[in-house]
């Protein structure tokens, strides 16, 4: 009954002949890779309809990206199903495997350029500047940050060294001023990569994404790609850069890494708390890994060149 209705959203998909769920996250979407009887391949993905008006946004950039080359997937067809009060969207079906899951079955040598084809299509990415209504990076970023600050201090959890890592926040914030305000995708990591055969082959999962600093766009390699394959994690870092990391951006990523400490805690205790332990080892490995920020540059990376 409801792979019927779903067959009825849209010509796209009247001639499907499966439905198959596929991971979604903890966004609260419903995704499925739909199979045509005349073997073509999309991806069907439902989503409340309040979100329907920043969606459509993106669709939009999504396009313009495809249009530059970047290897991504635009939106085929997007509307409302006001039966479900669902809005969906249709995509091209990419063709290739989660990277978090399979990069390490490349070698070493392989994951490194595999990362540094990523590092040079999230560069593009951040080419796009902010429209004129976006206010300051600088005032939304240190306003975000007070208010997970203030959550991470209610919420009865704590790790050792917090207030040493607040205090580096602090005596730093200046830095993020004048930043500029650039298309970020906001979840680049390798859970949202995809790679063929022993390459690159794309990013998914624009739905987070957002208008600031595009240094800040590197704080998901520390908390997740980083532990999967740090090949993939400096070849991201040297495809994005293309010379050696200045201490500007060494400055900014500890920033917004150390800021990821109290937001990733409370986003955790909010939307998946059977990761919590999981979450707190990330975050004394990266404590660990900067020496308390008394370090930039993080010891897996120098320990590597």
């Amino acid at each position: 009954m409801e792979n019927e209705k779903r067959k009825r959203l849209s010509p796209l998909l009247s001639q499907a002949i499966s439905f198959q769920p596929m991971r979604s996250g903890y966004s609260g979407d419903r995704t499925f890779k739909v199979t045509t009887a005349n073997d073509e391949k999309l991806v069907l993905k439902l989503t409340d309809v309040k979100r329907a008006d920043d969606l459509k946004r993106k669709a939009h950039l999504l396009r313009r990206f495809k249009e530059r080359g970047i290897l991504c997937s635009e939106v085929l067809e997007m509307g409302i199903d006001k039966e479900q009060k669902n809005f969906y969207r249709i995509f091209p079906f990419i063709e290739g495997e989660n990277a978090r899951e399979f990069i390490h079955q490349r070698t070493n040598e392989e994951q490194y350029e595999i990362g540094r084809r990523a590092g040079k299509e999230l560069r593009l990415l951040h080419t796009y500047a902010a429209p004129s209504t976006i206010k300051p990076w600088d005032e939304r970023v240190m306003a975000k940050h007070e208010r997970y600050v203030h959550a991470y201090h209610s919420s009865g959890v704590t790790f050792e060294h917090d207030e040493i890592i607040l205090h580096f926040i602090k005596s730093h914030q200046d830095a993020v001023k004048g930043r500029p305000n650039r298309f970020q995708h906001d979840d680049f990591h390798l859970g949202n990569l995809l790679i063929k055969g022993n390459q690159y082959a794309g990013v998914i999962d624009f739905d987070q994404s957002d208008w600031g600093d595009p240094i800040h766009d590197f704080y998901k390699l520390s908390l997740f790609s980083r532990e999967k394959s740090i090949p993939f994690s400096i070849g991201q870092m040297d495809g994005y850069l293309g010379t050696k990391a200045s201490n500007e951006f060494w400055l900014l990523f500890s920033i917004y890494t150390a800021m990821s400490f109290f937001s990733s805690i409370v986003w955790t205790l909010t939307f998946a708390p059977a990761h919590m332990r999981e979450m707190m080892e990330r975050v004394k490995r990266m404590t660990k890994e900067h020496q308390c920020f008394n370090r930039l540059a993080p010891i897996w990376y120098t320990n590597a060149r």
